[in-house]
């Protein structure tokens, strides 16, 4: 079922304020098993095309789903939605973080909240890996590009400048 720009608003509105520090997990959960808007497969896609673009990803899904369900009005009220409640937070914790900055509870609580939410990254790539497990030269690009940025220290840029293009040619080549 096509979403209205209100339903746009609101789910990526659920999305910003409950995914806050971590979106991706939560994005997918709203936008693949919830609203179902998006199957698996499309939700992979439209995040490689968003990691491939300057911005955040979760920005440029919004953006992305917007446009394809309503055009301009849907990605602004994606945009929107997404933004609003984490804008509202932001300026709470930063008013609190410069009252208490020195104080050992706060940095605690912060290396806590970074620990979860790179685990929750993890999780994202975990379950995005299970939807593409049938190929494996997806598996060696996703090996690759670990080894590459987690191992050698290379630049993401680079890394994406290098294997971007020999991806898409890959992908040509097994569509034909």
């Amino acid at each position: 079922m096509r979403p209205t720009v209100r339903g746009l608003f609101l789910a990526f509105f659920r999305i910003g304020l409950y995914g806050f520090g971590g979106v991706l997990p939560h994005a997918r959960s709203v936008l693949v098993d919830r609203e179902r808007w998006l199957d698996d497969r499309e939700m992979t896609d439209i995040l490689t095309l968003a990691q491939l673009l300057p911005g955040p990803n979760i920005i440029n899904v919004s953006i992305m789903l917007g446009v394809r369900f309503r055009g301009a009005a849907g990605a602004a009220a994606g945009v929107l939605g997404l933004l609003g409640a984490p804008l509202l937070l932001i300026l709470a914790l930063g008013a609190t973080y410069l009252r208490f900055a020195d104080e050992p509870w706060l940095k605690g609580a912060f290396a806590g909240v970074a620990a979860a939410a790179a685990g929750l990254i993890i999780a994202v790539g975990v379950r995005l890996a299970h939807s593409l497990a049938p190929r494996p030269v997806v598996l060696l690009f996703g090996a690759t590009s670990f080894a590459a940025i987690a191992l050698a220290g290379l630049a993401l840029p680079v890394v994406v400048l290098a294997l971007a293009p020999l991806g898409v040619w890959v992908a040509w080549r097994a569509e034909r």
